[in-house]
């Protein structure tokens, strides 16, 4: 919430590319940051004015974007980019696929994911990840998970426990470490999936 300007913070800074938000208007910080939320959020109205909201992109922006999460034919099917998004009938999975389109017309660098898969089956959250690897490949991805094994090729991981953060580093090494933080939550994950 304080990296979208939502609460402001009450002590230190958070710096993108070495300035600091807290003196940038809301709007434009939140421009330049794309979030995916936890539960899928659609707009009464068109398909259209739920992957652009602000109006900026163009059609063929659009329907690339659905293209890529497999929706097209669905949005195709029942009348295209001014069809009324409730009228598609979208199950959970194919709500959160229509929210990454969203995010891929927008134009940040940084892309917020909070707990994008938490409510989909393991198909889409295939398709989920797939598309985040590719499409975001070039971005600054923040991912808030309790699926560990989906930031395993993560660069920084940073553990936290009841709000303060606890422990950073390499997924990898930190799940090697015996008395990490890391390892212990990894361990917990795998005796847990037995």
């Amino acid at each position: 919430m304080a990296l979208f300007r939502i609460v402001d913070t009450k002590g230190g800074s958070i710096r993108v590319d070495g300035l600091n938000i807290s003196t940038m208007p809301r709007s434009e910080v939140r421009r330049h940051i794309v979030g995916v939320p936890q539960h899928a959020f659609l707009l009464k109205g068109s398909v259209r004015l739920n992957i652009d909201p602000s109006g900026g992109a163009s059609d063929e922006t659009i329907r690339s974007a659905l293209v890529c999460v497999q929706m097209m034919d669905c949005v195709n099917k029942n009348g295209g980019l001014d069809s009324d998004v409730d009228e598609l009938n979208l199950s959970a999975g194919q709500k959160q696929l229509f929210c990454l389109a969203r995010a891929m017309v927008r134009p940040g660098k940084i892309v917020v994911l909070d707990e994008v898969t938490s409510s989909v089956d393991g198909r889409t959250e295939d398709t989920v990840h797939k598309l985040i690897r590719r499409k975001y490949a070039a971005h600054t991805i923040i991912a808030v998970t309790h699926r560990l094994d989906t930031i395993m090729d993560f660069d920084r991981v940073v553990v936290m426990d009841k709000g303060r953060v606890v422990e950073v580093g390499r997924p990898w090494e930190l799940k090697a470490m015996d008395q990490s933080w890391f390892g212990r939550l990894w361990n917990e994950s795998e005796r847990e999936e037995k």
